[in-house]
């Protein structure tokens, strides 16, 4: 019993560890092929501090594919999986800023590090250990 509340005492410090080191702003997208900085000011050139983003895709302006708050200096990173004229816009109590920023191109872009298909196929790993090991507990506990 004791050795139980110690591995799950130190998965509980891991997962706070983890966490506490990201900034909702800074978020990382796995999938996204462009990782997008954007930083929004007032008209009277102060950042926009903890405003409220909202990112549309190309082409669509009416639904958007992230939201979330900029940083104490009004920036924000979002994730994008396709080339064209993105939308983001930052809102507070008083102010509206928009901005519209162009994704690909000319230049080359740096691709995800890490493909969809390593990251599912590790994940169904885990699953598949974390099972089999239970299954290799039980069947000891059952032997007399």
């Amino acid at each position: 019993m004791a050795a139980l509340v110690r591995v799950l005492g130190v998965a509980l410090l891991a997962i706070l560890w983890c966490c506490a080191g990201i900034a909702p702003a800074h978020a990382f997208d796995v999938f996204a092929s462009h990782q997008v900085t954007t930083q929004f000011a007032t008209a009277a050139g102060q950042p926009m501090a903890n405003a409220e983003v909202r990112v549309f895709a190309p082409g669509n302006l009416k639904t958007p594919v992230e939201t979330g708050r900029t940083d104490a200096q009004g920036k924000f990173m979002f994730g994008a999986d396709r080339d064209g004229m993105w939308t983001a816009e930052a809102r507070t109590p008083s102010e509206v800023a928009r901005v519209m920023i162009r994704v690909g191109g000319d230049a080359p872009q740096q691709q995800s590090r890490v493909s969809p298909y390593v990251l599912i196929g590790g994940l169904v790993l885990l699953v598949v250990l974390a099972w089999w090991f239970r299954l290799v507990r039980w069947r000891a506990r059952r032997r007399p």
